[in-house]
């Protein structure tokens, strides 16, 4: 049986505020506000209900408990009119103060007079439901929520306003111009079949490329919702913390002269350039009888396997420069050799840190010797950046910064106009869609019957109307709206 009633809940962070904001949805929404809203003042004098306000409007009066009559809190009411709402549907929002006990008295009424609680989801859910966003766009309204980033944001901004959504319904009429060329040759004989067969070919290979292109992007997208792993590594004291602290913009690691300080992986979320980055502090790398330092320093390898960059620091006290090579070499090579052997070619930074400890030329000919060593050794590939920095005085901080945003707009496509996929149901639906069209593809160059290139791309817009919600099935929709919050 359908439960016509409206739906409400607070759209507010809980605890306490200046504010909270309570929505409410549904056919009679303005209906149940009536019996315990008293307008005292409305934008005109006339109006004395809240049936009677027209949209995009407000009043100022009390919540009452029609129970007892009793005052719970002066508020400001909200009226938003179907179609021209969030839900498509009437929906009225109470600006009430923001303690816990007023939000939780508001709710209470509200449910007792004909509204009822919002399952997670809800009103974003009723706007799907009713045509005001499809389901990348529903599920953009999320990505903002969470978004820790300004790229994120950026990118889930222009999923909200439907680029991804209008890239993918082009898709699939494209798609369904060549499914109804095909299906032509099917139900009619025709005396050019291989000529059309071959330029519907031809026009699923553009299709395929557009999709490509989408799939790669993923790699980017990614990243903004898992965020970047920067692994911070070295020997004991070579300023691994110092550093993470300068990063992060705050003082998270303890510092001190005493090596082995950190004993295990320490992380950051922060954001840096615009793109979401986790940095991990790890123990120093060096031989050890300790059974705890030694459960550190696993964890250090483990978090470099992960990693999307290494940042290896050797500090410059550590540089003790004789005829032109450095000890470092000799006493730490082994352990650099370790996480070097374990990452990806150009993921690997090698910094000299607290450079304000010794003069700017002797930090290069420090720096300068060991990348060259490094070379020599074959680990050159594995490089992406070198340089000098210290924590105290900032000296090469913007560069660490400048190298984190151009690995991420290297990695997949690049550019502010792009269109990224962040979402893993949006990449294997796309997936899904590639392999159909690759299969309809070598069909129509193997001769196979026609219907067969027919029904892989009928497969193939089903899969792509899946991802836009044209063709969903109910579970799915209850699915992904039962993974937002309540009030949204």
């Amino acid at each position: 049986m359908t439960d016509d009633r409206p739906f409400c809940a607070p759209a507010t962070p809980p605890g306490v505020g200046g504010i909270s904001v309570i929505r409410m949805s549904g056919r009679h929404a303005t209906t149940v506000a009536d019996r315990i809203f008293c307008v005292l003042r409305a934008s005109d004098s006339a109006i004395d209900s809240v049936s009677e306000m027209p949209g995009y409007t407000m009043a100022f009066g009390r919540i009452i408990d029609p129970s007892d009559g009793r005052i719970i809190d002066e508020v400001v009411l909200s009226v938003f009119r179907m179609p021209h709402s969030y839900t498509g549907e009437d929906m009225v929002e109470i600006s009430c103060h923001g303690g816990t006990a007023v939000r939780h008295e508001v709710m209470r009424v509200l449910c007792e007079n004909g509204a009822r609680p919002a399952d997670p989801g809800e009103f974003t859910k009723a706007a799907f439901l009713s045509g005001k966003m499809d389901l990348t766009q529903a599920e953009a309204v999320m990505d903002i929520i969470s978004a820790e980033s300004a790229e994120a944001l950026r990118v889930s901004e222009i999923h909200l306003l439907g680029a991804l959504k209008n890239e993918i319904r082009s898709l699939s009429e494209k798609l369904y111009e060549v499914f109804a060329q095909l299906e032509m040759l099917v139900e009619f004989e025709e005396e050019d079949e291989s000529v059309i067969r071959k330029q519907a070919e031809v026009r699923l290979l553009d299709h395929l490329n557009r999709l490509t292109a989408l799939e790669k992007s993923y790699a980017k997208g990614k990243l903004l919702t898992e965020r970047m792993t920067v692994v911070l590594a070295g020997v004991p004291n070579s300023g691994k913390s110092s550093l993470l602290n300068r990063l992060s913009g705050y003082d998270r690691a303890i510092v001190t002269p005493v090596a082995g300080t950190t004993r295990d992986t320490l992380e950051v979320l922060t954001s840096i350039r615009g793109v979401a980055v986790r940095l991990i502090d790890t123990a120093g790398l060096r031989n050890t009888d300790d059974e705890i330092e030694s459960l550190g320093i696993s964890r250090t390898y483990e978090a470099a396997k992960e990693a999307d960059l290494v940042i290896w620091l050797v500090s410059s006290e550590d540089c003790a420069i004789a005829y032109g090579e450095s000890s470092w070499i000799e006493s730490h090579f082994s352990q650099f050799k370790m996480v070097a052997d374990m990452i990806g070619d150009q993921r690997l930074a090698i910094l000299i840190s607290k450079s304000d400890l010794v003069d700017e030329q002797e930090a290069e000919h420090m720096l300068d010797s060991i990348v060259s060593a490094v070379r020599f050794l074959g680990l050159g590939k594995k490089i992406r950046f070198s340089g000098v920095v210290s924590a105290y005085t900032q000296e090469g901080v913007e560069s660490i910064a400048d190298a984190i945003k151009a690995i991420y707009d290297e990695t997949g496509m690049s550019g502010q106009s792009e269109l990224l996929l962040m979402n893993n149901r949006h990449f294997e639906q796309i997936r899904k869609a590639m392999d159909k069209i690759n299969q309809s593809i070598i069909s129509l160059q193997d001769q196979t019957p026609t219907e067969v290139a027919c029904a892989l791309i009928r497969l193939a817009m089903d899969d792509l109307g899946e991802m836009t919600g044209d063709s969903v099935s109910d579970t799915l929709v209850d699915t992904i709206f039962s993974r937002f919050c309540i009030g949204k």
